[in-house]
């Protein structure tokens, strides 16, 4: 792949386009792909950077609609039959044409330009003339020329099994309002590392650097970032680990676990150690966490993350959660599942997984999902708790699960999950909670509590 062209200045366009190609090419996620990139071209200033994040993410949001639309005016050729970064930089300028708040003309004249220096006159030529039919496309008009299904999916940027199966789980219009929702940029939340410093403490420093935060109900050590002058991650607290990104839903889990200072808490799937830490700080670094997971990179990163937050009660196991290396008669107060899933929930802060994700792999997932499950089980002690939460909107993942769960395990019973702001989850599973990005401003997810009963 072709490296930056020696230019005294970054374009957007330039980096965005090479992003992409590293996502397809060399199957980095998108976060991986624009840190690797950043380190590369040595883009320090957040304001670039945010310009380019912004850039590839409102891309692969819409990208069937993106290269619908392109396919439609390329008369001898397919998109996905150019080299990545000409497929990439004409999609870059057709998301600015059809979606962005710039001119046109100069979306166009960018990506000529890009393509003639990284590539050829030839190809430039051939991309120049394909933006200036896109410049006179009209985008309803085309999506109201195709059939209903792909009106939803061109719509909406989904694929069509995807949105076949929001639609069967919440109804139409709420399917739609789900897909819009996660067309959107996200809220963002933060926590308060009360391990470091008191919440009122953190956000008067805050609000010092010219940000406006808001609390939110049931969740005292999470706020609401309204207004900043800059990236979250760009502030004092954040390089002092006093502030952590996490979303509503995800820090909604540890506290549905609860956990009591002296507890002792096995995290089966804990890196990269959102959740893990939570909990170590409910728990005011008292009690044990044994926090399991069996890639070395990602138990690095979950050590890494542990230590600047300042967590102390956590045992970092790398092993096989199937396999685990305990006593037969070890058993535990609780157990937090919270196993790799189709991400179909968050697929407003992680848009490539609508390009990725199969009902296929969504299969294999429920797999290893229910394993994990029964191996929680099995530690757990009588009168203890499993917290089984997923960023998935499937029913195989969840309620589905869940039931056969309960099947196959008669001395467990749901409780409620508290505290609930969300809403009852499907299939009569009232005591469990779904969250939506429509609903509640937070990432799909979906979570349950199961308490293991006495003398059964």
């Amino acid at each position: 792949m072709s490296g930056k062209s020696q230019r005294s200045e970054i374009s957007r366009e330039e980096a965005a386009a090479e992003v992409l190609s590293r996502w397809e090419d060399i199957h980095y996620s998108l976060r991986t792909a624009m840190g690797q990139l950043a380190k590369e071209w040595k883009i320090t200033d957040w304001r670039i950077r945010t310009a380019i994040h912004s850039l590839v993410f409102e891309t692969v949001r819409r990208l069937n609609t993106i290269d619908y639309v392109l396919n439609s005016v390329l008369e001898k050729t397919s998109i996905t039959d150019l080299d990545s970064l000409t497929r990439n930089t004409l999609r870059i300028a057709a998301y600015l044409i059809l979606f962005g708040e710039g001119v046109p003309a100069l979306a166009t004249n960018e990506a000529v330009s890009i393509i003639k220096r990284r590539r050829n006159k030839r190809l430039a030529g051939f991309g120049n003339a394909v933006l200036r039919k896109i410049q006179q496309t009209n985008l309803h008009t085309i999506i109201q020329t195709t059939s209903r299904e792909e009106q939803n999916t061109l719509q909406y940027s989904v694929p069509q099994w995807m949105f076949e199966y929001a639609k069967q789980l919440l109804g139409l219009d709420e399917a739609r309002e789900f897909f819009f929702a996660s067309l959107q940029s996200p809220s963002i939340y933060i926590r308060i590392n009360t391990l470091h410093d008191k919440a009122e403490s953190a956000v008067m420093r805050l609000e010092k650097e010219e940000f406006q935060c808001t609390p939110t109900p049931h969740l005292p050590e999470i706020y609401k970032v309204q207004r900043g002058t800059q990236p979250v991650v760009h502030t004092n607290l954040y390089t002092q680990n006093i502030i952590y990104l996490q979303s509503l839903a995800s820090a909604l889990v540890a506290r549905i676990l609860n956990p009591k200072r002296e507890s002792i808490i096995v995290d089966l799937c804990a890196a990269p150690g959102s959740k893990t830490s939570h909990l170590a700080q409910l728990m005011e670094n008292h009690g044990n966490i044994i926090a399991v997971d069996n890639i070395p990179v990602r138990t690095q990163e979950l050590k890494r993350n542990l230590t600047r937050l300042g967590v102390c009660n956590t045992h970092i196991l790398l092993a096989n959660s199937f396999k685990l290396p305990f006593r037969q008669d070890f058993q535990v107060d609780s157990v937090l599942v919270d196993p790799p899933c189709s991400n179909t929930g968050v697929i407003q802060t992680r848009p490539e997984v609508k390009w990725t994700m199969t009902p296929e792999l969504v299969q294999r997932l429920t797999k290893v999902q229910k394993g994990l499950m029964q191996r929680g089980s099995q530690i757990v002690a009588p009168d203890g708790y499993i917290v089984y939460s997923t960023c998935s909107i499937t029913l195989e993942e969840n309620e589905h699960l869940i039931r056969d769960f309960l099947d196959a395990n008669k001395d467990f019973e749901l409780v409620p999950t508290q505290p609930f702001f969300g809403s009852p989850a499907f299939e009569g599973q009232v005591q469990c909670q779904r969250l939506f990005p429509h609903k509640q401003d937070t990432e799909g997810f979906f979570v349950a509590k199961l308490h293991k009963k006495t003398g059964v």
